[in-house]
């Protein structure tokens, strides 16, 4: 069908209210080498888990989200020694991942092992060091995901056509990957403010995947209303 005409700003301010599709972050290593439920539930309160209020299955952004719960109610408290304790059990736990993740590496050194300690990066925002092992996870071979996330991180700096040639490349195994996609239109969106590139890869993705004809950046780009299907809101299948 024809696609109707959209104003660059317009869908911009949309674009800008939906997270770009990514990898997932990963479980911690405790999350992997997780025990039992009675040892999740009866932490050590002196504990890294015990401190933070978390269990052996939580996975980066659970922490992050118990670690900073946890220090406001320190701050609240003018809680001095609480805060810094809550400090100590986060690195104690993060150091402990990433030990995991470098045993890895150790043990297998190859594109899946780097992406995951890239990834590990990622989720903690160390983004130089997320770079790395994504670049060097596809030393070893074509990872859809390093090659995705590394596009993200360079879209991010602006570094647009390094972007794309790595979209381009983490679509080489399977041209169909809407995630990738998706990813590639935003930059064709807000980095290059290219409508009608951007309408060619929604089309596809929608062509593909139907049911992502009812994600609001979709519709914007389509000119249609959004009161179709009430009684069905868009869930994004990611």
């Amino acid at each position: 069908r024809m696609l109707a005409k959209t104003s660059t700003s317009a869908v911009a301010r949309i674009a800008r209210q939906h997270i770009r599709v990514g990898s997932r972050p990963r479980r911690t290593a405790r999350a992997r080498a997780s025990g039992s439920r009675a040892e999740d539930k009866f932490a050590d309160p002196e504990s890294p888990e015990g401190v933070l209020r978390v269990s052996k299955r939580t996975s980066f952004e659970g922490l992050k989200a118990a670690r900073r719960v946890e220090a406001e109610k320190a701050r609240a408290e003018n809680d001095d020694a609480r805060l810094a304790r809550v400090e100590w059990a986060y690195d104690a736990l993060i150091a402990e991942s990433r030990a995991w993740f470098d045993g890895r590496v150790r043990d297998d050194d190859g594109a899946e092992s780097r992406f995951q300690l890239g990834n590990f990066y990622q989720t903690l925002e160390k983004f130089e060091d997320a770079e790395r092992e994504y670049r060097k996870a596809l030393e070893f071979d074509t990872h859809v995901d390093a090659a995705n996330n590394l596009a993200m991180l360079l879209q991010e700096r602006g570094e647009l056509d390094e972007a794309e040639a790595y979209y381009i490349l983490a679509l080489k195994p399977n041209e169909n990957n809407v995630d990738v996609l998706f990813n590639w239109a935003t930059l064709k969106l807000n980095g290059r403010q290219d409508l009608n590139a951007t309408r060619v890869l929604i089309e596809k993705i929608v062509s593909i995947q139907p049911d992502l004809k009812k994600h609001p950046l979709v519709k914007a780009l389509r000119d249609e209303e959004d009161d179709d299907d009430e009684g069905e809101p868009f869930v994004i299948p990611i």
